[in-house]
C-alpha cells in the first residue's frame, strides 16, 4: 500500500484519525508547507484552516490525482472547473509542465484567492484563476455556500439559510473561446454538471476534450450520461477501465472522445 493510501486509513480510524486532525491543526493559519505525498509531493501550499488537511499533507482523493496523472500530457491545456483551493490545479500544471497551461474556475472569493497564492508560490506562470462560475448562462447569478472555503458551494439562492454572494457566470462554449481549447476537462461543480454541459455544444462536438467529471445524484447521472453519449463519448472509471454505458456511473469517471458525430 503507498503512503497516500496508507494516510487515508489512518486517517479512518476513530481514535488515530482525530490525533492526526489534532496535529494537523497546530500549524499556523498561512503556513507555507511542502507537499509530502502523492502527485503534488514537493510542492509549496499555503495552509488555511478552512481547507481539508489532505491538500496540504498531499493524499486528498489519490484516484483522482493518479487518474490526472494517466490523462494530462506536456503541454496540454487543462480546465480545472470548481477548483476549491487550487489542489488539482498544480497537480495538472506539474503534469502539463512549461508547454502547457491550467485555468483554474472558481465563484468563491475566498477561494480564488487561495489558488492564486498557490500558484505565486510554486511560480506557475501558466495558470490562470478565472473568479466565475460554468452554468448555463453567461452573466450573473448567486452562489450559495455553508462557510468559506467549503466545497460544497452551488449557483442558485440560499434556500436553507446559506451564505450567499452575487457571482459572474459562465458557458463552457464561452470559457473555451476565451482561453482556447482545452485537451482536458476537471469538472466538480456540487450539482451544476448538467446545466454546465446543456450549454457545451461546440465544446463537446467540435472540441472534444476528455472529461473527468463528479456526478451529484441519480438524476445527474442520467442527464450527464444522455449528453455525453450523444456526442459519442465512451465511459471509464478512474482507473481506465472501460464502462458499461447500459450501467449506473460511478460518483466519479472519465469521458474520452469516440468517432466524431455525423453533421
Amino acid at each position: 500500500m503507498n503512503a497516500p493510501r496508507v494516510i487515508t486509513s489512518i486517517g479512518r480510524i476513530p481514535g488515530l484519525g482525530r490525533v492526526v486532525r489534532w496535529y494537523a491543526g497546530q500549524y499556523r493559519e498561512d503556513s507555507v508547507v511542502t507537499i509530502r505525498h502523492g502527485h503534488a509531493a514537493g510542492l509549496l501550499w499555503r495552509r488555511h484552516h478552512r481547507y481539508v488537511h489532505g491538500y496540504w499533507i498531499g493524499h486528498y482523493e489519490h484516484s483522482i490525482q493518479e487518474a490526472l496523472k494517466r490523462e494530462l500530457k506536456p503541454g496540454h491545456t487543462f480546465f480545472d472547473i470548481g477548483a476549491n483551493a487550487g489542489f488539482f490545479t498544480l497537480i495538472g500544471a506539474r503534469l502539463v509542465g512549461a508547454g502547457g497551461r491550467c485555468v483554474a474556475f472558481d465563484p468563491s472569493r475566498e477561494n480564488c484567492a487561495s489558488i492564486q497564492e498557490q500558484i505565486e508560490l510554486n511560480s506557475l506562470p501558466g495558470c490562470s484563476v478565472v473568479s466565475e462560475a460554468i452554468s448555463d448562462s453567461v452573466g450573473s447569478s448567486f452562489f450559495s455556500f455553508a462557510a468559506p472555503g467549503s466545497p460544497e458551494g452551488r449557483i442558485g439562492k440560499s434556500t436553507t439559510g446559506e451564505q450567499q454572494v452575487p457571482v459572474k457566470v459562465t458557458t463552457l462554449d464561452g470559457a473555451c473561446v476565451r482561453f482556447g481549447r482545452p485537451d482536458f476537462i476537471k469538472m466538480d461543480i456540487e450539482g451544476g454538471e448538467v446545466r454546465a454541459l446543456k450549454c457545451a455544444s461546440n465544446t463537446l462536438l467540435r472540441l472534444r476534450p476528455g472529461w473527468l467529471i463528479e456526478l451529484h445524484g441519480p438524476e445527474a447521472e442520467r442527464e450527464v450520461k444522455a449528453l455525453l453519449w450523444q456526442a459519442h463519448y465512451a465511459f471509464f472509471d478512474l482507473q481506465g477501465v472501460a464502462l458499461d454505458p447500459g450501467r449506473v456511473l460511478p460518483t466519479h469517471f472519465l469521458a474520452r472522445p469516440g468517432e466524431n458525430p455525423k453533421a
